[in-house]
């Protein structure tokens, strides 16, 4: 059997999670993007006179902490100051906050964060333990539940999961920092008697922190919030993933802690993506797992995935119009129904709440709400329908075929141009759209974009294997292409996370799939 996931664990099977392996086709846009990360939105700043450092701290009563958390906590506010936090340690709110849509992420900050009498250095977000540790909040926006993020400091150099014993729990209630100004050692007293609201969810050990029986713990239980726990931390404890025990729901919020004093532009929030076989296997790469059809009876191969943007989850599709959904919700499908051609791919509507799959004569099948806008089904084509990608509004799809030839249908979609009628060195396996165009991909890896952006491709690159799809991120702002022996080439903001390449493997890998958590 080959390498798949069987257990919900967040890493594959088969090897573990790679770190910081080579970024396979990583262009220098594609690396000066990744550097940039996520879109930063600064709040404004009071002037300098008003932030001047100080040398002393001003007292404050017993009690401060629960008494001066900021109006509306627990909240949802995305304009400073931002009350998803709690007033913990020297911060009176949130020193940076992770915003999650539907379009991608924004991390923003508030460089007047600090607690009355908390040394403040001016323009950056003061640290809850006055040094090296920021106080997260994360408000989700989309329209779908949360269950993890994986955040990166890679590129700035931060090792924001180089957890070292004074996490937010160990200035709870009796917690091992709320007497000494933090990291175990004499300073200054934190304002009033330490402690903060909901702190009761920390343990005896969350609250001694490096003063605990063995010590920090390197998983970074006492910088856990309320609702999470931290995995998958790279050996240089730059990048890792943040599981949150319950999905934040769509309007909801929570917090917890990473290490180092951060700024917005510090931190970047990462994708990553699914790839699936003929037999059914999913491998996972930074992205949850589900389960999958891998090892059970298929009436037809498994041609295709897409991710439901509203569970998180996703669905595979066979050739023979049978859909199998994993956290994901099942609208029906072409299984055990006549076809005159072999279903070849299946897109999402923008919500979730629907789905369409696409047969290699270009008849479309709409499950859900999905709308049917028309079809190539019944009309001649000179060559197969390939793929098939969604209209951003949900208004429309496009359908390519293997000479590039573009067709769209409905008002949600536009013509920008083909690969139709031009010379091609090898066929067109796939698309994915944005907001005003598409990119087309061929086995060779060429990317040809139409009203959008091109990162770079791997088409002067020698293949082990032909490209068999790709994904973009959920910004726009990146994407992978897949090639049958699981290789997987990254570009723009889409980080490389592993891949099967070098992998005995049972069936080709025939597709990927984004995941925006």
């Amino acid at each position: 059997m080959s390498a798949r996931r069987i257990s919900s664990a967040r890493a594959p099977e088969f090897g573990g999670r790679h770190r910081r392996p080579q970024l396979r086709g990583l262009s220098a846009l594609g690396l000066l993007l990744a550097m940039v990360g996520s879109a930063v939105l600064f709040t404004p700043q009071v002037s300098a006179a008003a932030q001047t450092p100080e040398s002393h701290h001003a007292e404050a009563p017993a009690g401060w902490a629960q008494a001066h958390d900021v109006a509306g906590f627990p909240g949802t506010s995305t304009s400073a100051p931002f009350n998803e936090c709690p007033a913990i340690g020297y911060d009176a709110s949130c020193g940076i906050l992770i915003v999650v849509t539907n379009s991608g992420n924004q991390i923003l900050q508030d460089p007047n964060n600090g607690a009355p009498g908390a040394i403040t250095t001016p323009g950056t977000p003061t640290p809850y333990d006055e040094n090296e540790d920021t106080l997260v909040g994360i408000v989700n926006e989309s329209s779908k539940p949360v269950y993890a993020l994986q955040l990166s400091g890679e590129q700035s150099g931060n090792d924001l999961f180089g957890f070292d014993g004074d996490g937010i729990c160990t200035y709870g209630t009796d917690g091992g920092s709320t007497d000494d100004g933090g990291d175990l050692t004499p300073g200054t007293p934190v304002p009033g008697a330490g402690g903060y609201t909901g702190d009761s969810y920390c343990s005896v050990d969350q609250k001694l922190g490096a003063g605990a029986p063995n010590g920090p713990d390197p998983n970074g239980s006492d910088y856990q919030g309320p609702n999470n726990t931290f995995s998958n931390i790279s050996a240089d404890t730059t990048s890792g993933d943040v599981n949150f025990d319950s999905p934040i729901v769509p309007g909801g919020s929570s917090y917890f802690s990473l290490e180092e004093s951060l700024e917005s532009s510090d931190v970047a929030v990462t994708f990553g993506y699914w790839l699936v076989a003929s037999d059914g296997g999913i491998f996972a790469y930074d992205a949850p797992y589900f389960g999958s059809m891998g090892g059970k009876p298929l009436h037809a191969p498994i041609v295709g995935i897409a991710a439901d943007p509203q569970s998180g989850g996703y669905w595979e599709v066979a050739s023979d119009g049978g859909l199998f959904a994993f956290n994901a919700p099942f609208f029906g499908s072409m299984g055990g129904k006549p076809l005159d051609a072999p279903i070849v791919g299946m897109v999402a509507t923008p919500d979730g709440g629907g789905y369409w799959e696409v047969a290699s004569d270009g008849g479309i099948f709409a499950f859900g709400d999905a709308g049917f806008y028309g079809s190539m089904g019944g009309r001649h084509l000179n060559k197969p329908i390939i793929g098939i990608s969604c209209a951003p509004d949900g208004l429309g799809y496009y359908e390519v075929a293997t000479d590039g030839g573009l067709f769209n249908f409905g008002p949600g979609t536009a013509f920008q141009g083909s690969m139709g009628g031009q010379p091609l060195n090898k066929p067109v396996v796939g698309i994915v759209s944005g907001s005003s165009g598409y990119q087309e991909v061929a086995s060779d890896g060429g990317l040809f974009a139409f009203n959008a952006p091109f990162f770079g491709s791997p088409a002067s690159t020698p293949l082990n294997n032909p490209v068999v799809g790709m994904a973009a991120t959920p910004d726009g702002g990146g994407y992978w292409e897949v090639a049958s022996d699981g290789g997987v080439f990254n570009y723009g903001d889409a980080l490389f996370w592993g891949s099967l390449g070098a992998t005995h493997l049972n069936a080709p890998v025939v597709g990927i799939a984004a995941s925006n958590t």
